[in-house]
């Protein structure tokens, strides 16, 4: 059986993947969505996959799949901290684990260790957090010159990054203030060697699997926060599949029988490094080229 564990909106995923008999089904497993940024603590986001069968399982037993009270590390190479798990609202599922004893650094590299126990092996990874890149400038242009007031925009980024070597980026946005959960945005994966020659690069509206008249633009008024993260080679591959994946799963024409990469061994998810630069962008008419 092929199939993705995440839980709500990014995590749900694995609820659009089918399973062809009894005998397909598979234990459940950890679900590991982590990361750790330049300048910033890291956030994990723990939780179980979700065995697919011919039961209904409604929305509200989900709950029962996010993963407490377990022991996670992060290691420097100088010390080993113990993360806490806490309830916080501004992430979804609300509930991640983190610590103020350890902060990110561009150039240095992390390792995530999930300890089991009754002798189960360990569950761990290891990351490097890329030196981040500058967005040099944005503009807007209107999808519709006939009333700039009442059609929506185009953000576009303008970025001076050699094309050689390759290098990696993922971009999320952000509309909504009272949440820290960036969006991926839509076809926000960017190679150092596909970007055109004029630098520039289109910044897309943050989407998930769960929407069904999804727009890619933003309206006068609307304030983005984009969040542009340079990452390593082995990230890029795990968001392009999810990115295949997320397009996919609203089509039922297409069933999704893709698996995302196993990054970490022994579960599924992400231990990612990530050279990040963050940018408020109001989008007002001053933005226009």
């Amino acid at each position: 059986m092929k199939h993705i564990a995440y839980l709500f909106p990014f995590i749900m995923l694995v609820i659009l993947l089918a399973c062809n008999s009894e005998e397909d089904i598979t234990p459940s497993k950890y679900v590991i969505e982590a990361w750790i940024e330049n300048d910033a603590y890291p956030i994990v986001k723990l939780t179980r996959s979700i065995p697919i069968s011919e039961d209904y399982q409604s929305l509200d037993s989900l709950e029962q799949y996010v993963a407490r009270w377990e022991r996670i590390t992060i290691s420097d190479g100088e010390k080993t901290v113990t993360l806490t798990g806490r309830m916080d609202s501004r992430f979804m599922p609300p509930y991640v684990y983190t610590t103020t004893d350890i902060k990110g650094v561009a150039g240095r590299t992390y390792r995530f260790t999930l300890h089991q126990e009754n002798g189960a092996s360990d569950i761990s990874a290891q990351t490097t957090i890329p030196e981040p890149v500058k967005i040099d400038s944005f503009h807007i242009e209107p999808v519709n010159n006939q009333n700039i007031y009442l059609y929506p925009f185009q953000l576009i980024a303008h970025v001076s990054i050699p094309k050689t070597p390759t290098t990696y980026y993922k971009i999320f946005t952000q509309t909504d203030s009272e949440s820290q959960d960036f969006l991926p945005a839509y076809f926000g994966l960017v190679r150092s060697d596909n970007i055109p020659d004029d630098g520039q690069i289109v910044i897309n509206r943050g989407i998930t699997n769960m929407e069904k008249q999804y727009t890619p633009y933003f309206h006068l008024g609307d304030t983005v926060v984009v969040r542009f993260a340079r990452i390593d080679s082995a990230a890029y591959e795990y968001w392009r599949i999810h990115e295949d994946i997320v397009m996919l799963a609203s089509n039922p024409f297409f069933p999704t029988t893709t698996s995302l990469p196993q990054s970490i061994p022994g579960a599924y998810g992400f231990w990612q490094g990530m050279g990040t630069n963050y940018y408020t962008v109001p989008i007002t008419l001053s933005l226009r080229k």
